[in-house]
């Protein structure tokens, strides 16, 4: 019984800490989207039409959209639910339970 509520527990605050994680991640997407919109209105609104090239955006641009897309998958693919499962399977794996 006990074993259980701490079992509950361990899995509330690692759910509570991936929803912080996300939208920390959708505070930086959003930073993200305002500054290159700032940096980049003149090419983006170009002759009152939507012109979106990526030619001219500078190379802090794809180093800050790179590391946003790194940590999405991070986020979304490998989370918490991903790397129990992996710990689950090499103890399986593992005849005396050892890693």
């Amino acid at each position: 019984m006990m074993e259980n509520r701490e079992l509950d527990k361990i899995k509330y605050e690692a759910a509570r800490e991936h929803v912080a994680k996300i939208r920390k991640f959708g505070v930086n997407v959003l930073v993200f989207c305002i500054v290159f919109i700032f940096f980049n209105r003149e090419n983006i609104f170009q002759l009152n039409e939507f012109n979106f090239g990526f030619g001219r955006v500078s190379i802090i641009f794809w180093i800050w959209g790179i590391i946003l897309a790194v940590k999405a998958v991070k986020l979304f693919v490998f989370d918490y639910d991903w790397e129990r499962k992996m710990i689950e399977r090499n103890l399986k794996n593992n005849s005396n339970g050892k890693l």
